[in-house]
């Protein structure tokens, strides 16, 4: 299928799946000019004109198509998507943004859609209103090539979002000033020859899993540009070693840092084995649910409450609808009326 896979915004910063497997010799290229207006309704990426990546690909497609300058309406994989995609408030029903398009959609529910890109890993997070001023928080961990390696999904009240926010904040904070004590602790029991390695090293970082801001990651390519290796990098920016080169790795400056993955463990028995979860993609999970993390119609609803209400065992619902079973009950949970 054609779709538009990759693009590279006004910073230079390519974004998407530049390296992604393509069928046609070179890809097409052309220009996006995104809507101005607030990030809530255009997007971050308001107003800049970006220049993009066309071929026949297997990726993931969504449901939505990208009107280019020259005319081209191309359908945007589901990575492109949500990176191009508004982050709709809860507060209210949005409008969508001019280089969107969904020919004969209704209007949408608002819905936020975030992604992440971060040391080698895409964290999405959507947040689905549901009945009652409740919500519905999905967050998916993958790899860099699409194994899903984390999965969360419940729901709660949209009033509580903001103090659960704060609430994951504070637990990250606290894990990581437990391993900076567990380190300095450490560090003051080793011998005075490991302690002069540790500071040969540049010593422990300050900015421990500190988000990137725009701001650090210019400054990171301006000092890799002037010749500053990665332990010079390290300390001027307060990150580990390591932060460093995937960060450098990320923003298409250096190679992939293999030798900081670890080595796959292997089980030590069959049985172990038989424990470990299983890895998927989205789209290995859509092989036997087709509509797997697909936001619910409204004539879906419609359809999962006249089966309810006809006795439809759940096992055939899912089977009809392209869900798993745990999804059918989550929703019949939100439309039915409680008794």
């Amino acid at each position: 299928m054609i779709l538009l896979y990759a693009f590279r915004d006004q910073d230079g910063v390519w974004r998407g799946d530049r390296d992604a497997a393509i069928a046609d010799p070179q890809p097409s290229t052309g220009t996006l000019t995104m809507a101005n207006g607030p990030v809530e309704e255009a997007g971050v990426f308001a107003g800049q004109t970006l220049t993009v990546l066309v071929a026949t690909c297997d990726l993931e497609a969504s449901q939505s198509a990208c009107r280019l300058d020259d005319g081209r309406e191309v359908t945007a994989s589901w990575h492109v998507h949500e990176l191009l995609a508004p982050p709709y408030p809860p507060d209210r029903r949005s409008v969508a943004p001019a280089h969107m398009t969904s020919p004969g959609a209704e209007t949408a529910p608002p819905r936020v859609t975030l992604e992440v890109v971060e040391a080698g890993r895409r964290y999405c997070l959507a947040v689905e209103p549901a009945i009652e001023g409740r919500a519905e928080v999905t967050v998916l961990v993958c790899s860099a090539d699409g194994v899903i390696q984390g999965e969360l999904t419940g729901e709660l009240p949209l009033a509580d979002l903001g103090a659960m926010g704060r609430l994951i904040t504070a637990a990250a904070a606290a894990s990581a000033d437990s391993a900076a004590a567990t380190a300095a602790s450490s560090t003051a029991r080793a011998s005075p020859a490991a302690g002069a390695a540790g500071a040969a090293d540049g010593g422990r970082a300050v900015r421990p899993g500190a988000a990137w801001t725009p701001e650090d990651e210019e400054r990171l390519c301006r000092l890799h540009q002037s010749g500053k290796e990665v332990a010079e990098l390290a300390g001027e920016l307060g990150r580990s070693e390591n932060a460093i080169r995937w960060k450098l790795y990320s923003l298409k400056l250096a190679p992939y840092p293999a030798d900081l993955v670890p080595a796959p463990r292997h089980s030590a028995s069959v049985q172990a084995q038989a424990a470990q979860p299983k890895a998927y993609t989205v789209a290995e999970k859509r092989q036997s649910h087709p509509r797997a993390y697909e936001r619910w119609s409204p004539e879906e609803d419609e359809r999962l409450a006249r089966m309810h209400a006809d006795e439809v065992p759940v096992a055939e619902m899912a089977r009809e609808l392209g869900r798993n079973e745990g999804a059918i009950a989550s929703r019949l949970e939100k439309i039915l009326p409680p008794f």
